[in-house]
């Protein structure tokens, strides 16, 4: 049997005051334990900027609540969007086990995911 992992860290951290990092863990809070969105925020007091990372959640579970209050911050730092890097692994080689990708979510409080497109005149068969 093997195990699958799934890790995402944002591209920066986010000024902001403890007020507002505190208000976005409790809008986390209140989502409830049923939500599996795996997000954990971190705020430094020193530097007063605050870090959210996913492990073993689905950001797509976030609550409304959260985004907007998220897109307000990102807007506050002057950014259209925060960016997310993610890792999906294993801890056994074996196939469709390992991908990875990103997404951000937006200044609205929005997810916004990267268009891929494959050229068309390439066959996976000889």
């Amino acid at each position: 049997m093997s195990n699958n992992y799934f890790q995402c860290t944002p591209t920066n951290s986010l000024k902001a005051t403890k007020e507002e990092s505190d208000e976005l863990r409790a809008l986390l809070e209140e989502a409830g334990e049923d939500v599996f969105h795996g997000c954990t925020i971190e705020y430094d007091e020193n530097s007063k900027y605050f870090y959210l990372y996913f492990e073993e959640g689905e950001p797509s579970e976030l609550p409304t609540p959260f985004l907007k209050t998220l897109g307000k911050l990102i807007r506050k730092n002057r950014m259209r969007y925060l960016e997310f890097g993610y890792a999906v692994y294993c801890d056994k080689m074996e196939p469709g086990e390992f991908n990875g990708g990103s997404f951000r979510i937006t200044s609205g409080g929005k997810f916004w995911y990267p268009t891929i497109t494959w050229e068309k005149k390439k066959t996976n068969r000889g």
